[in-house]
């Protein structure tokens, strides 16, 4: 997706990072990040130290929002749990198969995870199936 986006866009102006999320290093500050249909595959285990390299990534009085399917997608899916995470399967288009880490979120339950990280943050749903958050 990188090479991809390096043709499409071109911009000299953006930065291209190809790191380990759960392992990378904060080395600047933003104003705003966002991200969309990420936290739906963060690893349970992973979750806290996700909100944390965030929190080390915005400059103070940043915004964070966020979009992703939320607990009503999961009748799209065969979701099943593998060493302790749920996952789905997912066929590429060469017919390889894999199972991805797939967290259906109830906005609510959401808000509250991540309002125990001490993040004054606002989960809703959208549509039919999706969700939105701000936060500080």
């Amino acid at each position: 997706m990188l090479e991809r986006n390096r043709r499409e866009v071109g911009a000299s102006k953006v930065r291209y990072v190809h790191a380990d999320i759960f392992e990378l290093q904060a080395d600047r500050r933003y104003d705003a990040i966002f991200f969309g249909f990420w936290l739906s595959h963060v690893p349970p285990d992973n979750f806290d130290g996700f909100w944390s390299f965030v929190r080390s990534s915005l400059r103070p009085g940043g915004r964070v929002a966020f979009v992703d399917e939320d607990d009503r997608g999961v009748t799209n899916d065969d979701i099943h749990v593998l060493d302790d995470v749920p996952v789905a399967p997912r066929t590429l288009r060469d017919g390889r198969r894999f199972h991805i880490i797939k967290m259906y979120w109830n906005p609510s339950e959401l808000e509250a995870r991540i309002r125990s990280l001490d993040w004054q943050v606002q989960v809703r749903r959208v549509g039919e199936t999706f969700l939105y958050g701000s936060t500080t």
